[in-house]
C-alpha cells in the first residue's frame, strides 16, 4: 500500500464509516494476515508429520496421571514422558521407565521403536489407550483412568513366542515364551 492509501484507511478509522468496501478491504487485510502467519509459522511443522500420525490434545485426568504413576511405584532409574509425541527424537535407550499418553494411531510405530531401544529391565506404561499388540504385565483403572503397565523382558518373550515384533503370542499361548514360572 502506498502512502496515500494509508492516509485514507487511517482517515477511515479515526471515526469515519469505513462503508461496504472499507470492510472488504478491512477483512480480506485480517485474512491475508491469519494466512501469512499460518503459512509461515505452523504449516511447515503439519507437513513433517504424517497425517495419520497427527493426533489431537486430549488432557489426561489427575486419576489417570495417579495410575500411571502407581504402576511406577519403587522403580528406579531415567524417566522418559513420551506425551506430545511419537519418540522420533528421544534416545531410549538408557531409559528404565517410560510414560506413554498419546493415541492409538502412534502406538504401532513407537512399539518398534521401544522393542529396539529400551533395556530389558524397561517398564512402559501407557495411559488411556493400551500398545494394540502387546499383553499388559499389569493393569490400573477402568474406562478413561486405565493404565496398561508393560514390562520389556515379558513383551519380547511375547514377541520371540509370535514371530513378529511387535506381536503378542497367539491367543492360548503363555506370554512367557511357554515356560513354566520355574524355567524362567
Amino acid at each position: 500500500m502506498d502512502t496515500e492509501a494509508l492516509d485514507e484507511l487511517a482517515g477511515q478509522l479515526r471515526g469515519e464509516a469505513l462503508g461496504g468496501r472499507g470492510l472488504l478491504q478491512l477483512a480480506t487485510a485480517t485474512g491475508l494476515a491469519a494466512y501469512a502467519v499460518w503459512a509461515a509459522v505452523l504449516m511447515p511443522g503439519f507437513r513433517r508429520v504424517p497425517l495419520h500420525l497427527q493426533v489431537p490434545y486430549m488432557p489426561s485426568s489427575a486419576q489417570q496421571v495417579a495410575n500411571v504413576m502407581a504402576l511406577l511405584r519403587g522403580r528406579s532409574g531415567k524417566t522418559a514422558d513420551l506425551g506430545s509425541g511419537d519418540g522420533r527424537l528421544a534416545n531410549l535407550s538408557d531409559c528404565y521407565n517410560v510414560t506413554v499418553f498419546l493415541a492409538p494411531s502412534v502406538k504401532p510405530p513407537l512399539a518398534a521403536k521401544l522393542l529396539a531401544e529400551l533395556p530389558d529391565e524397561a517398564r512402559v506404561v501407557a495411559g488411556r489407550f493400551p500398545f494394540p499388540s502387546w499383553t499388559p504385565s499389569s493393569t490400573l483403572g477402568q474406562g478413561l483412568e486405565q493404565a496398561w503397565a508393560y514390562d520389556m523382558k515379558e513383551v519380547r518373550r511375547a514377541v520371540r513366542c509370535g514371530g513378529t515384533p511387535g506381536v503378542t503370542a497367539p491367543p492360548g499361548a503363555s506370554p512367557t515364551g511357554g515356560l513354566s514360572p520355574g524355567e524362567q
